[in-house]
């Protein structure tokens, strides 16, 4: 039993150096085009965009790589292009997208569903998360992902010592409800302590200590609904990563999750705030 045992911790520890690694090379380089902004930002949107609609494909058509993929790749760019530049064609282009994809998926007989599920999975928080680098501050896009990466990591480790109740057993068995606690409260502190020391307090979203406690904490939540659905289309075509990209993290749909039903509130809240 002994070397099963130590094979066993040898494994977990590989596989948690592997992450430190991945998030030593990979964070810094994020983080840079998060807060540089211009170019090096919109094109790191425009590689999460075209790597989550890749994995998608690898989930629902088995296939990551094909002319669908193809097509809402170079549609979703296309129309980032005209967002970021400020198209007055950009509703001639949305829609010219979404009927090439519709009889693209027809053609080659992939699921016409799940084509256009994987779009706007794709495309809606990205628009939120370019718009909110562009107009706002690459600091509030900080600020988010550091509360959902927070949230995830306080959870992780509150529901895998404390245990209880799970959230949802049939979509992820290993969702506990004092993880969702805890992870809240981790998302919570984290928000506050990145704008209490690097946050720019002339930012509407960031200048009341009170609102921004209680906004980390709801935006937290809400990336779990992003997590949940995410498990639940995985569930469904019975696949347990969304890819292997980034090494002892799996795929990037699994990092970014979390941004879904975020980004596009957190937009919205930033504007009113902003007007």
């Amino acid at each position: 039993m002994a070397p099963d045992h130590n094979h066993i911790i040898r494994a977990k520890f590989n596989n948690l150096l592997t992450r430190l690694l991945s998030a030593i090379v990979l964070l810094p380089l994020a983080v840079l085009a998060i807060l540089t902004g211009g170019i090096p930002y919109f094109t790191f949107v425009i590689l999460i965009t075209i790597l989550i609609i890749f994995e998608w494909n690898g989930i629902t058509e088995k296939k990551s790589i094909s002319l669908l993929f193809s097509l809402q790749a170079l549609s979703m760019t296309l129309l980032l292009l005209e967002i970021n530049f400020g198209s007055p064609y950009l509703m001639i282009s949305f829609c010219s997208s979404l009927i090439a994809i519709v009889a693209m998926s027809y053609l080659i007989k992939a699921k016409i569903k799940w084509a256009l599920i994987g779009f706007f999975y794709a495309f809606v928080p990205s628009v939120a998360i370019l718009l909110i680098g562009k107009n706002v501050s690459g600091q509030v896009v900080l600020w988010m992902m550091i509360v959902i990466w927070s949230m995830d990591t306080g959870a992780y480790f509150v529901g895998k010592n404390i245990g209880g109740p799970k959230m949802s057993p049939s979509i992820s068995p290993n969702k506990t409800w004092s993880g969702l606690i805890g992870g809240t409260i981790t998302a919570m502190l984290f928000g506050f302590l990145y704008v209490h020391f690097f946050g720019d307090k002339i930012l509407p979203i960031f200048n009341n200590a009170i609102i921004l406690i209680i906004l980390s904490g709801v935006i937290a939540i809400l990336s779990q609904v992003g997590d949940l659905a995410e498990s639940a289309i995985k569930r469904n075509f019975n696949t347990k990563d969304s890819g292997s990209i980034i090494p002892g993290h799996g795929g990037v749909m699994d990092r970014m999750d979390g941004i879904l039903f975020v980004a596009p509130i957190v937009l919205v809240i930033s504007y009113i705030l902003h007007s």
